[in-house]
C-alpha cells in the first residue's frame, strides 16, 4: 500500500518479529490441520489394505487437480486486483473525519503491504479452490465426455453434453461469478484503506481511477452472468414444472425467452460498466443494475407463473400433449424400449393335478415368510445374548437335499450397545465381531409355527456347513475393532463358559509404528490408540466394516438400493 514515509526499526528487530509470526502461523496451521491430515493419511491406508491404492491415487488427483487449478486462477485474480489498488492509491487527499484512523492503520501495515496481499489472495484462494474438490464426479465425467449419437429436440445438442460437461461447466461459471464478487468486495475494501474511497467525504467520494476498476470487475461480472443465463437454457430439460419431467410448455414459451433476454441484458449491463469509465458519477452502474433486478424478477420469475396459471394449467392436457410425447420418446430410447420383441404367450384356462405334479418345484419354492416376520422371529429364539441382532433376512438360494431351494438367511451382527460392560477394552478389542448367521426355509415352518431352520443355534449347527462364522463385517456395524491385540477375543459363550478366539483373517490395516497409531488417535479422537498396552506391532484396526459405506468409500460413484 502506499503510505507516508515512517520512521524506520531495527532491522534485526523486525526479522525476529518476523520468524516467530511465520513460526506461530505454522503452528496453527498445523494444529488446526492435523485431524485433517491424519484421515489423508488414515484413508490411504486403509485403501491401500484392500488393494484399491491405486484408485485411491486416481480419486486424489481427480480431487487434487481442478482444486489446484481453481486455486491458482483465484490467487491471480486476487493478487493482481489487490496490486492494482495499491498502484492506484491517491498520494495525498484533504483529511477527513475519518482518516486519522486510516493514516494510524496505513503506518502500521505500510511495511508489509506486499506480504498482506499475498497472504489475503492466499487465504481466499485455499478456500475458494479447496471448495471445487467436491466436484470430482463432474470433472472425471466433463475430461472423458462421449457422444451419444442422439440429439434432444428442443436445443439439438447430444444427450452426452448434458451428462457429461453440462454439470461442470455450470459449476465453473457459478464459481467464477462467486470469486469475482469476493475480488470486487476485498479490492473496495483495499481501496477503503488506500484513501481512493472515501464514505464521509465532502469532496469526491470515489476517485476516477478507482471508479474504474471496480468498473472492470463489474462488467467481467456481467459477463459471467451472461454464460451462467445461456447454461441455465440447457437446464429447462431437467425441469419439474410440468407434468412430466423436461421441457414443458411454459419452459418453452416462457422461461427460456425470459432467459434469452437476461443474456441481452446482461451483454447491454457489461457495456454499460466498461463506458462509466470515462463517466463522472455512477448513473449507468445503478441503471445496468436496476434493469438487470427488474428483468430478473418481472419477466424471469413474474411472467412464468402467471403464463403457467392463465394460460397452460386450464388446458393442460393439450398445451403439454408434445412435451409429454418427447418424455416418451426420451424414455423409449434411454431404455431400448423400441427393440422389445413382444410375444404372445399361451396359455390353458384350466389347471390340473398333472399340472401342479410337473411344476412341483415351483411351487415348494412359492415364498411364504415375509422377510420382517423372520426377523422378528430370528431375534426372538436366535438372538440368545443381548448383544448379537439381525440386520434384515435376505432371500437367498441354496442346494438342499441336491435340490435348489429358496431360503431366507441372515447374519448375526454385534451390537456393541448392549454389551455387558462398556470398558474401552471390551468395546475395542474383547467383542470385535458378530457370530454365526440364520438360515431358514422360505416356504414352510415348523409345528409350532416357527421358522424351519436350516442353519441356526450358536456354534452353528444345521444342513447348511459354516467353516468360518466369525461376522466382522455387515450391514449395521460401526466404529472400530482392534484385532490380534493381547487380549483374547469373545467368540461365543458356551454353557456358562465364554470361548474365546484370535483373528484369522487378512483385513484390517496394521498398527506397527507410533505414526499409524496417532494418525489413527487423530482420527477418532481417541487417545487410548496411542497409550493402551493391549496393542502390539501385530495389532490391526478394523473400521468402516459396514458393508455399505464400504462400497461407498471404494466407489463412491455407485449407488446401493435400499436393500
Amino acid at each position: 500500500m502506499r503510505v507516508p514515509p515512517v520512521e524506520k526499526r531495527p532491522r534485526r528487530s523486525l526479522r525476529v518479529r518476523g520468524w516467530m509470526i511465520a513460526l506461530f502461523v505454522v503452528l496453527v496451521v498445523l494444529f488446526l490441520s492435523a485431524r485433517g491430515l491424519a484421515g489423508f493419511y488414515t484413508d490411504y491406508l486403509w485403501f491401500d489394505a484392500i488393494g484399491y491404492g491405486k484408485t485411491w491415487r486416481g480419486l486424489l488427483w481427480a480431487r487434487f487437480a481442478p482444486a489446484a487449478v481453481f486455486t491458482a486462477v483465484f490467487f491471480a485474480l486476487m493478487m493482481a486486483s489487490l496490486t492494482i489498488a495499491d498502484r492506484l492509491a491517491p498520494g495525498t487527499r484533504a483529511l477527513g473525519p475519518e482518516d486519522e484512523m486510516l493514516a494510524r492503520y496505513q503506518q502500521s501495515v505500510g511495511p508489509y503491504s506486499g506480504r498482506i496481499r499475498i497472504a489475503v489472495s492466499a487465504f481466499f484462494a485455499l478456500v475458494a479452490g479447496g471448495s471445487v474438490s467436491g466436484q470430482w464426479q463432474d470433472w472425471i465425467l466433463f475430461t472423458h465426455a462421449q457422444s451419444f449419437g442422439i440429439d434432444d429436440p428442443q436445443f439439438h445438442k447430444d444427450v452426452g453434453f448434458y451428462i457429461f460437461r453440462l454439470p461442470f461447466l455450470t459449476f465453473v461459471f457459478d464459481w467464477l461469478f462467486a470469486a469475482l464478487l469476493i475480488v470486487l468486495i476485498v479490492t473496495s475494501v483495499a481501496h477503503y484503506l488506500n484513501g481512493g474511497i472515501r464514505l464521509q467525504a465532502p469532496f469526491q467520494r470515489v476517485t476516477p481511477q478507482v471508479k474504474a476498476h471496480l468498473s472492470v470487475i463489474l462488467a467481467l461480472m456481467a459477463l459471467v452472468k451472461t454464460a451462467q443465463y445461456y447454461l441455465a437454457r440447457f437446464e429447462l430439460n431437467f425441469s419439474t414444472r410440468g407434468v412430466v419431467e423436461g421441457a414443458s410448455k411454459t419452459d418453452v414459451a416462457a422461461e427460456l425467452p425470459a432467459l434469452n433476454l437476461l443474456m441481452v441484458i446482461s451483454v447491454v449491463a457489461a457495456g454499460l460498466f466498461v463506458w462509466n469509465i470515462w463517466r463522472r458519477g455512477w448513473v449507468l452502474p445503478v441503471i445496468a443494475v436496476g434493469l438487470w433486478a427488474f428483468v430478473s424478477l418481472v419477466i424471469g420469475a413474474v411472467v412464468p407463473a402467471v403464463y403457467q396459471q392463465f394460460f397452460v394449467n386450464p388446458n393442460e392436457q393439450a398445451k403439454e400433449k408434445p412435451y409429454i410425447g418427447r418424455n416418451i420418446e426420451a424414455t423409449r430410447a434411454a431404455f431400448d424400449l423400441d427393440e422389445v420383441s413382444v410375444q404372445a404367450f399361451p396359455y390353458a384356462e384350466d389347471l390340473t393335478d398333472a399340472d401342479l405334479v410337473s411344476n412341483a418345484q415351483t411351487l415348494e419354492n412359492a415364498r411364504l415368510w415375509d422377510p420382517d416376520t423372520a426377523v422378528r422371529d430370528y431375534t426372538l429364539f436366535q438372538g440368545l445374548v443381548t448383544f448379537y441382532k439381525f440386520a434384515d433376512a435376505d432371500v437367498d438360494r441354496y442346494v438342499i437335499d441336491g435340490e435348489l431351494r429358496q431360503v431366507l438367511i441372515a447374519a448375526r451382527e454385534l451390537n456393541q450397545e448392549d454389551l455387558p460392560s462398556q470398558t474401552w477394552v471390551n468395546r475395542r478389542i474383547v467383542y470385535t465381531h458378530g457370530y454365526g448367521a440364520v438360515v431358514s426355509r422360505a416356504n414352510s415352518a415348523d409345528t409350532d409355527g416357527q421358522p424351519s431352520y436350516l442353519l441356526q443355534d450358536v456354534p452353528p449347527v444345521g444342513d447348511i456347513p459354516l467353516d468360518r462364522p466369525e461376522v466382522y463385517f455387515g450391514e449395521k456395524l460401526d466404529g472400530f475393532s482392534l484385532v490380534d491385540a493381547k487380549q483374547d477375543e469373545f467368540n461365543y459363550r458356551k454353557g456358562e463358559k465364554d470361548v474365546f478366539t484370535r483373528y484369522e483373517g487378512s483385513g484390517g490395516i496394521g498398527l506397527s509404528s507410533w505414526v499409524r497409531r496417532a494418525a489413527f488417535a487423530l482420527r477418532f479422537n481417541d487417545v487410548n490408540l496411542m497409550i493402551s498396552g493391549q496393542i502390539t506391532s501385530d495389532t490391526k484396526i478394523m473400521y468402516l466394516r459396514g458393508i455399505a459405506e464400504r462400497v461407498k468409500k471404494a466407489a463412491p460413484f455407485l449407488r446401493i438400493d435400499a436393500d
